[in-house]
């Protein structure tokens, strides 16, 4: 992971929020999908987030009374994922740590890994994929469970769009628009052009921008480099089957 994605999400981490149309909904929204995939496991040890940004994950299933870590690169993020436990009164361990590496985490300690909402593709190449899902296999327990969700980047690389859609939503009557300009580089790497842009009053908006760079990586690629590294039973669970946005590609430890 390079270090551009580290300042992409220290930068975006006190705006990281207004990227849902509400955040707190979209942390139960979570936590309904993931609990359920979770199931046994959970009781084999604790869940670790290892991209776990500002919690959207991490707090949800701690609220449903999961033992909960989360790791991420981007310690501004993992200070406010902090903060909003605090918040909220619940007990999760946050701390910076790096997703190929978990140097924090002891191996064979958890029940589940969890890396969402898109955070694999910011590795540059299949080799830190397989590295980063390697050291996800030795943190878990046997017979624990991964859970990596991505873009269902097989329709973006034939298409490759230059821009995403406009979401509009309503903050007290005022409007906040999110979209995403795409400038490819190559057949797989694109950087990432995010704009926050929010109505103010009945005159003024105030517009953020932020840069990240990812490359493609299909949900059937990762889950070859997982079945690659030693998962069992690795399968790529669609949204119409798991209630998710994105694909889920999942496997148990041997």
């Amino acid at each position: 992971m390079s270090q551009s994605a580290e300042s992409f999400y220290d930068d975006m981490a006190s705006s990281y929020h207004l990227i849902f149309d509400d955040w707190d909904k979209a942390i139960e929204r979570q936590r309904a999908v993931l609990a359920p995939l979770i199931g046994t496991s959970g009781v084999l040890g604790p869940v670790l987030d290892c991209a776990c940004g500002i919690g959207t994950q991490a707090l949800g299933l701690a609220r449903a009374g999961y033992d909960v870590e989360g790791t991420d690169i981007s310690k501004t993020e993992i200070e406010r994922a902090a903060r909003e436990a605090a918040l909220r009164n619940l007990d999760v361990k946050f701390r910076v740590d790096d997703m190929r590496l978990l140097a924090t985490c002891k191996a064979q300690s958890y029940g589940t890994v969890v890396a969402f909402d898109n955070a694999i593709p910011h590795l540059d190449r299949d080799e830190e994929v397989a590295e980063a899902l390697a050291t996800m296999l030795r943190s878990l327990r046997a017979r624990g469970k991964v859970f990596v969700s991505l873009r269902d980047y097989g329709t973006l690389l034939t298409q490759r769009p230059i821009v995403q859609p406009p979401s509009l939503f309503m903050d007290n009557g005022l409007r906040r628009i999110v979209h995403q300009v795409w400038d490819w580089q190559d057949a797989r790497r694109y950087t990432v052009h995010l704009y926050i842009t929010r109505q103010t009053n009945s005159l003024d908006w105030q517009s953020s921008h932020f840069i990240g760079h990812y490359r493609a990586i299909t949900p059937e690629e990762v889950a070859t480099l997982a079945a690659q590294v030693g998962f069992n039973d690795v399968q790529v669970l669609s949204p119409v089957v798991s209630g998710y946005y994105q694909p889920i590609v999942t496997g148990i430890a041997p």
